[in-house]
Order: C-alpha cells, then sequence, then structure tokens
C-alpha cells in the first residue's frame, strides 16, 4: 500500500511488483535516458535469474509528472531477466531535484565486506572478484561480464577457505611483486592441490632468497622486475598466467631458462591452468 503524507504534494512511496511489461512501460516515461552501463544490466539480471536479488530499500523514482528519475538499469534488468521483481517506488518528485538522485559516492565491494565484518576487504573484495571469473571460465580480465557484490557474497559462503588466500595475499603483495588478487587466487588454487606448497611456492615468490637461476620462481621473479622496470604495474592476467607457469613447472620438478606466453597473446582457451 502506498504511504501519502496528508501534504498532496508530497511524494508517496510503495512497494510494487515489477514485471518486464510494467518495467517498459516506465522505461517509456524516461526520455532522456543517460547511457546505458551493459555490463551493470547483466549482472543486476543474472542476480535476478538465480533469485539472489532482495529487496533493499533502493527506490525507483518518478518526478512528479511522471518522468522516471532513477532505476533505467534495473528496470533493463527486470527485462533481460524475464523475472517480476519487488521494488521501492517513490512517486511525485519535484523535477528542481533530479540533479541530486544518484549523487552519492558509491559504494564499493569492499565497503560492503567491512559492513559485513570481513577483515583484509580490499584484499578478499580484489581475490573473490578474480575467483568468481576464473570460476566462469574467464580468465584473462576481459569483456563485458563482471561479478556482482551478490554472486561474490556467494562464492564466499561456498568457498569459506578462500579467506585465508586473501590474508596471504595481503601479506605478500608489494609494489615490486605482483598483486594481491594474482596472490590470492593462485593460493586458492594451488592449494586445491597441495595446501603446504601453496603457501611455500608464493611466499618464495614474494622473498625470493637464495634461489638458482635456473629455478622456476627465480624466473619468474625476473619476469615480474622487468615487467615492473618496463611498465611500472604488473598486468593482472599476465601476473597470473606466469605465476601458473612457474607454480606448473615447479611441481613438476623442471628447470626453466624463461617463463614463455602463448604466441599472440593470452586467451581463456589458452591460458594455463594449475596441475
Amino acid at each position: 500500500m502506498p504511504t501519502n503524507p496528508k501534504n498532496s504534494d508530497q511524494p508517496s512511496v510503495e512497494i510494487v511488483e515489477v514485471s518486464p511489461a510494467l518495467a517498459e512501460t516506465w522505461l517509456s516515461r524516461n526520455p532522456n535516458n543517460r547511457n546505458l552501463r551493459r555490463s551493470v544490466v547483466d549482472g543486476y539480471a543474472r542476480d535476478m535469474e538465480a533469485d539472489r536479488w532482495a529487496l533493499n530499500g533502493e527506490t525507483v523514482k518518478f518526478a512528479a509528472d511522471g518522468h522516471l528519475f532513477d532505476g533505467q538499469h534495473r528496470l533493463n534488468a527486470i527485462i533481460a531477466s524475464g523475472r517480476t521483481v519487488p521494488m521501492v517506488v517513490v512517486r511525485g518528485l519535484a523535477a528542481d531535484v533530479m540533479p541530486t538522485v544518484d549523487a552519492g559516492a558509491k559504494r564499493s565491494y569492499s565497503d560492503a565486506l567491512k559492513l559485513q565484518g570481513e577483515e583484509n576487504t580490499s584484499t578478499l573484495a580484489a581475490v573473490a572478484r578474480r575467483a568468481v571469473m576464473w570460476e566462469r571460465g574467464m580468465r584473462t580480465n576481459t569483456g563485458a561480464i563482471r561479478p556482482t557484490p551478490l554472486e561474490m557474497n556467494d562464492f564466499l559462503e561456498r568457498h569459506p577457505e578462500i579467506r585465508t588466500s586473501a590474508d596471504l595475499a595481503s601479506r605478500l603483495a608489494s609494489r615490486e611483486s605482483l598483486p594481491a588478487s594474482v596472490y590470492g587466487l593462485c593460493h586458492f588454487l594451488f592449494a586445491k592441490l597441495d595446501t603446504e606448497q601453496a603457501s611455500w611456492f608464493l611466499m618464495r615468490v614474494s622473498d625470493g632468497d637464495g634461489l638458482a637461476s635456473s629455478d622456476p620462481i627465480a624466473q619468474l621473479r625476473g619476469r615480474i622486475t622487468r615487467l615492473r622496470v618496463r611498465g611500472g604495474r604488473i598486468n593482472e592476467t599476465e601476473g597470473l598466467a606466469l605465476t601458473i607457469r612457474a607454480w606448473n613447472a615447479h611441481r613438476a620438478g623442471e628447470t626453466r631458462t624463461k617463463l614463455q606466453m602463448p604466441k599472440g597473446g593470452l586467451t581463456n582457451e589458452n591460458f594455463p591452468a594449475p596441475r
């Protein structure tokens, strides 16, 4: 039921079950749409299809003349998912409030994790993101599919051990070494094969003392140094592939004079898998 203040000039609020047809009707009332971010729409739609979408207090907003102020991405997601979703709807807003709509600082997934009581939230968010991508077969950090907070929360529930990986990553990552997301995802993947070796290997990647030049770990460290000198920052995808190649060589007891990358660049199809 809508709530209507005694003063009829004030906005009203109600919860509405929004179907794809109703979403299309409402979107037609927004003649000045901002650019649609397809990755956001697709993420919302996946959450709706998986029944993860929740009524969280975010509102769909309409001006007093019926124009849609806010909710474009959520309404497009309802259409894309084909689901009917409950939404809090505010109607009757004055036209001059538009510049203030959705103008606050956007909460990051790291912020959400902190509110959930997690630790190492920046690292955990980065590792969870890459882990969800890996689970979906996305290896190269490209493309339009971006994990949503609900998808990453679902992953954390299914794989609580990734918190240990994020903790190790927060201690090992530095400007001179690999990004925390690479350390964390590698530990998560390698630990499935050998928990003790996973931690030992990554700590050696970080400190590197006393390694023979033909040791795959030494070759990895040398490659990281050269990449840093050349570009100042390690590309996540390249760092991940190199670390997996070094791990596989180490596990096989092999030596290396260099770590090869696929000709033509990395793709989801030729990306190395931990063994």
